[in-house]
């Protein structure tokens, strides 16, 4: 039997390779059944979440926020969704783009129907020809039409269109 050095610990290894601390929350139900899609023990749904996070925060390198990046978010399943920040794309007319505004200061690229990625990447092109832009809307576009081409260039990603419905609610109240 070789006998025990003075610096390994008995018992269970922490939960996540490092020193944790029990905490109590509450959580709404959706919120629940969301993290549990992510991972159904919650402490590590919540861990994997964070890590994302902090990942997507650290590949700005501090020089911008990541809001000012476009970026695939999860909707369901390994579908995705284009979201970009909605001040700097909210007024740029790319034709053939709807602009759906999310939560935030985020939203979502929705195409006409029968356009596809490569009409999103001529959209952003043409719209970078032309010289009405201002530095930030003009720099927010050269960071989307570089990264709609590594998304494009993926080959464990596949980029389709699919028909959206928006439904408005009127502004106005409606007499009588």
């Amino acid at each position: 039997m070789t006998p025990r050095t003075g610096r390994g610990k008995r018992g269970r290894p922490p939960k996540f390779g490092r020193p944790g601390r029990v905490v109590a929350l509450t959580l709404p139900e959706e919120v629940v059944l969301g993290l549990r899609k992510v991972n159904a023990d919650l402490a590590w749904a919540i861990v994997t979440l964070f890590e994302k996070t902090a990942k997507t925060a650290k590949a700005g390198n501090g020089s911008r926020p990541p809001s000012n990046e476009a970026e695939l978010v999860a909707v369901g399943g390994p579908r995705s969704l284009i979201v970009v920040p909605r001040r700097l794309f909210a007024n740029l007319n790319l034709p053939g783009v709807s602009i759906i505004p999310l939560h935030d200061d985020r939203a979502f690229l929705a195409l006409e129907p029968g356009h596809g990625m490569s009409d999103l990447v001529l959209a952003v092109d043409d719209r970078l020809a032309q010289t009405s832009l201002d530095r930030p809307k003009a720099a927010a576009l050269r960071r989307l039409r570089k990264q709609l081409r590594q998304w494009r260039s993926n080959p464990r990603l596949r980029c389709e269109a699919h028909t959206i419905i928006v439904v408005e609610r009127s502004r106005s109240r409606r007499s009588g």
